[in-house]
């Protein structure tokens, strides 16, 4: 029992101390700073992106250049996200930031929910509670396959607009060739 113990916490604090390698990724842009989030602006080139993506130390970053987007990975308060950066015509034109996606019934309560709720304590902080919003959904409030999903909340400010949505979709899972029913939420910063 005494071994089983002292295993256990050297794990947790093995894990505590893995857990603080990877550095909270920046925060979002003060209002009337050109920037849509870090230090990306409207109009930036691809290359730019990769640069100041790989320059503010973002890890996992990649690119779909068929589909025009940069992706890396976000890290605040312990959650996960990934940052994407649209592009179109080769000029950047939008960000979307969006959870962990997940199917289990668990997942809705337990890992999105959290996820979502991070988020929006994190613009509330920035941009102020003024804004549209409503609570948390059930999982069948969420329209099934729509790209917009289910706003939650709604910033309207001077030089942006974000929308924060929790979304539903399918997925044809590979192993079994059936359709299975993910949720995420996401983050749209629009500039103006």
């Amino acid at each position: 029992m005494k071994l089983r113990t002292f295993v256990l916490s050297q794990l947790t604090v093995f894990s505590l101390g893995f857990c603080s390698l990877f550095a909270e990724s920046p925060g979002m842009s003060n209002l009337g700073s050109g920037f849509i989030y870090s230090d990306l602006k409207a109009g930036d080139s691809r290359e730019v992106v990769l640069e100041k993506l790989r320059k503010a130390d973002f890890i996992q970053i990649y690119e779909e250049r068929d589909r025009e987007l940069v992706k890396c990975s976000v890290r605040w308060n312990g959650f996960r996200y990934e940052l994407t950066c649209k592009l179109e015509k080769g000029k950047l034109t939008l960000c979307l930031v969006e959870g962990q996606k997940g199917w289990q019934f668990s997942f809705f309560d337990e890992i999105l929910n959290p996820q979502w709720q991070n988020l929006r304590e994190r613009l509330v902080k920035k941009y102020g509670a003024k804004r549209e919003f409503r609570d948390f959904p059930k999982l069948k409030q969420v329209p099934m396959g729509d790209p917009g999903g289910y706003v939650t909340d709604t910033w309207v400010l001077s030089d942006r607009l974000l929308m924060l949505t929790v979304q539903s979709f399918k997925i044809k899972d590979c192993c079994t060739n059936k359709m299975v029913e993910y949720s995420c939420c996401t983050l749209l910063i629009q500039p103006k």
